[in-house]
């Protein structure tokens, strides 16, 4: 899945600019997961980096921009380090493997989700990736369920797009409410990741 990039963003040419420019990236992660994105400025993340504002403008045309690059990065991670090899033979081992990458990489970078749930709430754009990152997800649950339906894994009569919904929505409702806003309690990730399933996976099974 390919995350579109919303605005361009130059790329130095040289490798000290290539580590300037990484370290101001680093920097605005520091800032926007510290203070969030509204009450960020140019100047902090500047000054995190150890550089000058106007360093900053040299590589970016304002911090909305860094914050995509950093957003795209996130989604495009978040879609490849949760794959797994579809395993015929067990279907439910193959969503655990699946849930449980993704719950990993979710608390690994929880400090970007909190900025992208921040930031999608009022930029139409953000929220156009966010969704798109979804529907990544969603179209690779339906298609690991239509292959469960014709190898006789799953119910015949099982809705793939209700179940690529539902299996979605608590996937990311659990992440986020666990790894972000830190109201449920720290469990075994692999623990949550099997009850998860089997609790999809009892309304889906054959």
């Amino acid at each position: 899945m390919a995350v579109e990039r919303l605005q361009p963003v130059a790329s130095p040419k040289t490798p000290k600019g290539r580590g300037s420019k990484e370290a101001l990236l680093r920097a605005a992660r520091t800032v926007f997961g510290r203070s969030g994105f509204a009450a960020s400025r140019v100047a902090d993340i500047a000054a995190e980096a150890g550089m000058s504002s106007g360093a900053f403008y040299r590589y970016y045309a304002d911090k909305r921009e860094a914050l995509v690059e950093l957003l795209t990065g996130l989604l495009q991670g978040l879609f490849e380090q949760s794959r797994a090899k579809w395993n015929p033979a067990d279907a439910v081992e193959s969503v655990v493997i699946t849930t449980e990458r993704y719950f990993r990489y979710y608390a690994d970078n929880a400090d970007l989700f909190r900025v992208l749930h921040e930031t999608a709430q009022t930029d139409p754009e953000i929220e156009a990736m966010q969704a798109e990152s979804r529907r990544g997800f969603h179209d690779r649950i339906i298609r690991m369920a239509r292959r469960g339906i014709e190898r006789g894994v799953l119910r015949p009569d099982l809705d793939p797009e209700l179940s690529a919904a539902f299996l979605g929505g608590m996937t990311e409702h659990y992440a986020y409410t666990r790894f972000v806003l830190r109201r449920y309690p720290d469990r075994d990730i692999t623990e949550v990741s099997r009850e998860l399933t089997a609790f999809w996976a009892r309304g889906a099974l054959a």
